[in-house]
């Protein structure tokens, strides 16, 4: 029987990453792996200290997959729509949470020759008494698809600790928060373009160097060894 539902919005980026997947076998050397494929919606509710009720409601988007001559694009909008960034001093000054983590997650990105770009991860710390959290997200078991060779890039993840204990949370959700709980929401990696043994050694060392990539992925993707200390190559 027909049943009410909800995220309407992720259909229609599934039908564009399947379609971007279908044009990728016509024209290879023309379309980009997949993005992170999926907006994430992330919703507090509930009364401050002075008993106002308040609702932050943010829309989370992640990175391009790799394209076919060069690397995606870290912590960027969609190819389909247009979203824009919440900075943390607005929300901390005018909600009751402070964001405590806000960044990329090193070894994320699917390797290729052109690698996919990282996925974001960004930590709430809620400071009202109690309130309601409720979640929609999304690449929890399908990640993003990588191209010509490319790997595909990483699941997302929701974490609450509440009390000093960890738990991780459904993809979809509401709950209720409390004062001092911590969620944490890692959002997917895109994925990588092109086989990872011929991605220049050189962007391989810079990405250790900057912190993108981990020395023990580079070797384990890339077959490339370098430096943790100075982001190197070894030989």
């Amino acid at each position: 029987m027909p049943a009410p539902v909800a995220a309407r919005g992720l259909t229609g980026f599934r039908v564009a990453n399947a379609l971007f997947g279908a044009l990728a076998k016509i024209a290879p050397d023309r379309v980009f792996a997949c993005e992170m494929g999926g907006d994430t919606g992330i919703s507090f509710g509930g009364y401050d200290a002075e008993r106002r009720p308040f609702v932050f409601l943010e829309f989370l988007f992640g990175s391009w997959g790799g394209r076919p001559t060069r690397d995606g694009i870290d912590a960027a909008a969609s190819a389909v729509v247009n979203f824009s960034n919440n900075p943390i001093e607005i929300v901390e000054s005018e909600y009751p949470l402070m964001i405590e983590r806000y960044g990329y997650v090193p070894d994320s990105g699917g390797a290729g020759k052109f690698r996919g770009g990282l996925a974001l991860v960004r930590q709430y710390r809620f400071l009202a008494e109690e309130g309601v959290l409720q979640l929609r997200t999304d690449r929890r078991a399908h990640v993003p698809y990588g191209l010509q060779g490319g790997r595909g890039g990483t699941p997302s993840v929701n974490l609450l600790w509440r009390d000093g204990e960890m738990r991780e949370l459904p993809a979809k959700c509401r709950l209720t928060i409390r004062h001092g709980d911590v969620f944490r929401l890692v959002l997917g990696g895109a994925g990588g373009w092109g086989d990872p043994a011929g991605r220049d050694q050189a962007r391989v060392a810079h990405d250790v160097a900057e912190g993108k990539l981990t020395a023990e992925h580079a070797s384990c993707e890339y077959g490339v060894s370098v430096d943790p200390a100075t982001g190197e190559l070894l030989t």
